[in-house]
């Protein structure tokens, strides 16, 4: 697979002793055919599954793995009774909070949302752009990147 937009992953395969791990292109289909009813993901998601898809030394939580982590996140929306109304695919959780990308949205570096079923109970906002720590409306390459340069430099999250 030709690396477009995730090149800091692919130049940091390392970082404080943590090595990425990835997925064999058969593996990201069968997700792909799973989550996305055999659609492509977006070239930016597809590369970062390619390069760090079973690991990622980067902090993005994947728990027990990226499949693992799509059930976590339907669960606790079932817990809460809440509901997304568009696809999406989950890719961290801290604390309750998944960072998601909208798998109906056509960008091939998409747009970063944040669902929070939790929180959503209290604010009936359950899907929002990131907001504190991380700027508004990054993108997935511009996240992991932001992930990757924190990590390099050990700046907090």
């Amino acid at each position: 697979m030709t690396i477009e937009y995730l090149t800091q992953v692919k130049e940091n395969p390392t970082l404080r002793g943590f090595t990425n791990e990835p997925m064999t292109i058969s593996e990201i289909t069968k997700l792909e055919s799973k989550y996305n009813h055999g659609k492509e993901f977006p070239k930016a998601v597809r590369e970062f599954l390619f390069l760090a898809g079973n690991f990622n030394n980067f902090a993005f939580d994947l728990i027990d793995g990226i499949e693992e982590l799509q059930e976590y996140a339907k669960e606790d929306l079932e817990k809460t009774k809440q509901k997304v109304e568009k696809p999406f695919f989950a890719f961290h959780v801290y604390d309750g909070l998944y960072s998601v990308i909208l798998l109906d949205e056509t960008n091939e570096d998409p747009k970063v949302y944040m669902i929070d079923p939790f929180e959503a109970l209290e604010s009936s906002t359950l899907v929002s752009v990131p907001k504190g720590g991380f700027k508004e409306n990054y993108t997935f390459t511009e996240l992991v990147n932001e992930s990757i340069r924190r990590v390099k430099n050990n700046i907090s999250f």
